[in-house]
């Protein structure tokens, strides 16, 4: 997921954020969102809130939560 320059998650998780193609990004692992850590069938953010804004444009459990999850196999 690319995140602004400007966007205070990058001063404040600089070890989250890698640089690809000339944009920023938040690093991921295995394809999903490095932030995201797995426990007990849930995989809750570590920086909630520091998230980035693109992440904070989903709202908890919304249609878009949901399916993103789905697509990544987070969610059924």
């Amino acid at each position: 997921m690319e995140v602004g320059p400007r966007d205070p998650f990058v001063r404040k998780h600089p070890d989250r954020v890698a640089r690809e193609d000339g944009r920023l990004q938040v690093a991921r692992r295995d394809g999903i969102c490095g932030c995201l850590t797995p426990g007990n069938g849930l995989w809750p953010c570590q920086v909630y809130e520091d998230r980035p804004k693109t992440c904070r444009d989903f709202e908890l459990a919304s249609d878009n939560c949901l399916i993103a999850r789905r697509r990544l196999a987070l969610t059924r």
